[in-house]
């Protein structure tokens, strides 16, 4: 399963009818994450870290010596594998010295959905601040099949211009109007040379006649 597929899909889906507030901070809801992510790939994974701490005990975060707290997780789709932190705040996006284990539970599900966000697409674009998900990414399938019709000849001499046109967006359906023009053009120059031929071939039939 290609990384650049998932993000693909799952980049692409709007989420702003399942995000919460935090204060002054948006939030996707982690049911919403995991409910999501199952139904398009139910073979995923994902676990909190573990730690031992000096007295042998095992946590599922990390302490820092001013007593504040930070949690990490994994998870995992295939062969792909992803990983995220994120410290235990409060509603001013402040950190917590001494958190309670709700605060620690809480932002272990926000690191999840954070995880799930930063590393697979859902939801990534709340993290940068916009309103809508970006178009989606072009795919392998696009690039396979503009590497194979810029060597036609009708392009000769007009690779760069063709090559400037597709990098204006990175989007998938940009790549595929561009892929749709120049199998247009493809198809006039195989026109345009096909009549010449005929042409000819009439021209020549009127010098024996």
């Amino acid at each position: 399963m290609k990384m650049q597929e998932i993000w693909n899909k799952l980049s692409a889906i709007d989420v702003n009818k399942h995000t919460e507030k935090k204060g002054q901070f948006t939030y996707l809801g982690w049911n919403f994450a995991i409910s999501t992510i199952m139904e398009h790939y139910p073979n995923v994974t994902y676990d909190f870290l573990h730690y031992t701490d000096s007295n042998g005990m095992v946590k599922d975060y990390i302490v820092a010596p001013d007593g504040s707290c930070s949690v990490e997780c994994v998870v995992n789709i295939g062969e792909n594998t992803k990983k995220m932190w994120l410290a235990v705040t409060d509603f001013s996006n402040r950190p917590i010295k001494n958190p309670s284990c709700v605060d620690i539970a809480n932002t272990k599900m926000r690191c999840l959905t954070k995880c799930i966000a930063t590393g697979y697409g859902l939801g990534y674009y709340i993290f940068l601040g916009e309103g809508l998900p970006k178009e989606e990414f072009y795919t392998e399938e696009q690039t396979t099949e503009f590497a194979k019709l810029i060597e036609h000849e009708c392009f000769k001499g007009k690779k760069k211009a063709v090559k400037d046109e597709l990098r204006k967006s990175t989007s998938k359906p940009h790549y595929q109007k561009v892929l749709n023009m120049m199998k247009q053009r493809i198809e006039e120059f195989e026109n345009e040379q096909a009549e010449a031929i005929n042409q000819d071939l009439d021209n020549q039939m009127k010098g024996k006649i």
